[in-house]
């Protein structure tokens, strides 16, 4: 059976600067377990950070809390969602569950990265797992996605067919996993079609860019009126407003991080997969299995199936077979090297 409390549903909870913030918290049953010295079997504990109001955001919060429920029914783990009230203060959720006996959190995202280095530091014997990080120090481990391979595809398909030459790119925040998307959109779309012109905007210049979904909605709408005929947004849960400005405008959108084809069939010419639950799944295996920290696998792309595109179910008619196997021969290039992908441009 599970549970999800409040911050306040037990005492331990409202004491002292704990107050300030709300922890939405998963429990489930299991019995994977680790060894404790003289006793019996202890069951392993994994925490799962999400970012603020993560949870139903049809993405990467979503996405990895997915891969976390098949963790559980392969391991049968006991694990725990660490959701902080606001972007600004996770500090003291963070350092709440860091006491608890965890044999591992997740973290999606890098926005509390500088929170969990000082609470890594607090506790050196507890590992931390950084998704879209690169990090790699003491008890921190990034895992990393080549997201330049997958938005490739995605603007090459978003060249062909536009019938402006003129696309556009929504990031939710100038960091570099999201300028690896913008890179890979960029340089797939004039392979396509040397003479398309790629407008590209963000949401904010925080990570508040991920949760804007209005403000997305606004630039989508401005840029459909501009002439760009197809967008992809990058901006996690701001990304729906695109959609949503799509479906509004009977204009062309690509999803992203999981498969968003449903929300807006035909318009969504297909989603870009970040498959963070595989990763979530692979982390919970390692922990499981008693492996190192630094032997779990921290890159994933087209090869291994962590990055992808859905499978035009619902825009087979809008795209067409022809394009349909163009995608499917460019993957297999950029799998075997020899479509370089990610290159920035020289001036």
């Amino acid at each position: 059976m599970s549970r999800k409390s409040s911050f306040c549903t037990q005492s331990v909870f409202c004491t002292g600067v704990l107050i300030s913030f709300f922890a939405a918290i998963l429990l489930l049953p299991g019995c994977c377990a680790r060894q404790a010295p003289e006793k019996e079997p202890v069951q392993v504990r994994i925490g799962l950070m999400i970012t603020p109001r993560g949870l139903n955001d049809k993405g990467f919060n979503d996405f990895a809390f997915d891969g976390l429920k098949e963790a559980e029914k392969k391991y049968n783990i006991e694990s725990i969602i660490i959701e902080p009230s606001t972007m600004q203060d996770p500090e003291a959720s963070l350092r709440f569950f860091a006491g608890q006996k965890f044999d591992g959190i997740i973290a999606v995202g890098v926005a509390f990265l500088d929170t969990i280095r000082k609470i890594a530091s607090e506790s050196p014997d507890l590992n931390f797992y950084v998704i879209d990080s690169d990090l790699s120090e003491n008890n921190i481990r990034g895992v990393s996605f080549r997201e330049d391979e997958g938005a490739y595809l995605c603007g090459y398909l978003a060249a062909k067919m536009s019938k402006t030459s003129r696309i556009g790119f929504i990031g939710g925040v100038k960091i570099p996993v999201i300028e690896r998307f913008a890179v890979g959109y960029r340089q797939g779309a004039t392979d396509a079609a040397s003479n398309t012109e790629v407008v590209e905007e963000y949401v904010a210049e925080d990570f508040s860019g991920f949760n804007k979904p209005q403000e997305a909605g606004a630039i989508a709408d401005n840029m459909y009126r501009s002439g760009c005929d197809v967008i992809f947004p990058a901006a996690g849960a701001s990304g729906l407003g695109a959609i949503s400005s799509a479906v509004k405008t009977r204009s062309y959108v690509i999803g992203v991080d999981m498969n968003q084809d449903s929300l807006a069939p035909g318009l969504v010419l297909t989603s870009m997969l970040k498959r963070v639950d595989l990763v979530v799944e692979n982390i919970v295996a390692g922990i499981c299995e008693g492996r190192q920290p630094d032997s779990i696998k921290r890159s994933y792309g087209l090869a291994d199936n962590g990055i992808g595109l859905t499978d035009f179910q619902l825009s087979f008619k809008v795209v067409g077979e022809n394009l349909v196997k163009q995608l499917n021969d460019l993957r297999k290039g950029i799998i075997e090297g020899h479509i370089k992908t990610g290159v920035k441009e020289t001036n």
